[in-house]
């Protein structure tokens, strides 16, 4: 009898690891399915800069670092000599050639550094970017430069020069975070045109004479 009780006893745990054996070797149902890979793509917020006539300086151009290029034409030239009360202006065209269109348009000067004008042979002494010194506007114009409105120094159909213009980018409109802001656009494809004035004040000082205003400007378009 002991014998049998063993033999059954084997016999029930054969039975048990058997069990357990089967179920595992059963396969769960599954399914599934994928969506092709699609795709994404960010859009570009790029512009031309082009004074007068001359070649176009694009943001992303040779030079540039991060979609921003500090080498585009100087606005007035080293050599531009100017006499009081004498204008001076120059085009400048903005068109954003990105896919984006932009939103806001602004203009600041990050520095003004007075210096002798070469060959002076007495300069006077005084800051031509300084209260007193240089005046400067911002006239918008059609694609002909015909003038539309003026956007610096005052709110009008045509811009006129004002005191201390100049001296208010050198002191204040001279980072990105404090630009002077000239509206929106353009939108992708499209140009902005502007007409850029100088004149040392009809008044000016004799401390100017000799004296060089070395500035630059940089417009900033954001969406």
């Amino acid at each position: 009898m002991w014998h049998l009780k063993k033999v059954l006893l084997s016999l029930t745990v054969v039975g048990v690891v058997s069990c357990f054996t089967i179920t595992g070797t059963f396969a769960l149902l599954n399914s599934e399915t994928q969506n092709t890979r699609g795709k994404i793509s960010s859009g570009t917020l790029t512009f031309s800069n082009t004074v007068n006539t001359n070649a176009a300086c694009f943001s992303y151009g040779a030079g540039s670092s991060g979609n921003a290029n500090a080498n585009c034409d100087a606005l007035f030239a080293n050599t531009t000599q100017m006499y009081p009360g004498t204008a001076i202006t120059q085009k400048v065209t903005i068109t954003n050639d990105g896919s984006i269109n932009g939103s806001a348009l602004s203009v600041f000067m990050p520095s003004c550094t007075m210096v002798a004008t070469p060959g002076a042979p007495n300069p006077g002494g005084g800051n031509p970017c300084a209260s007193g010194g240089a005046q400067i506007y911002i006239q918008e114009t059609n694609s002909s430069f015909t003038p539309t409105n003026c956007v610096f120094p005052a709110t009008a159909p045509t811009c006129a020069f004002s005191a201390n213009t100049m001296s208010y980018f050198a002191s204040v409109a001279n980072t990105a975070a404090s630009a002077f802001s000239i509206g929106t656009g353009p939108a992708a494809g499209a140009s902005r045109y502007f007409l850029i004035g100088m004149q040392l004040p009809a008044g000016a000082s004799n401390t100017l004479q000799g004296e060089q205003a070395v500035f630059g400007f940089t417009w900033h378009l954001s969406t």
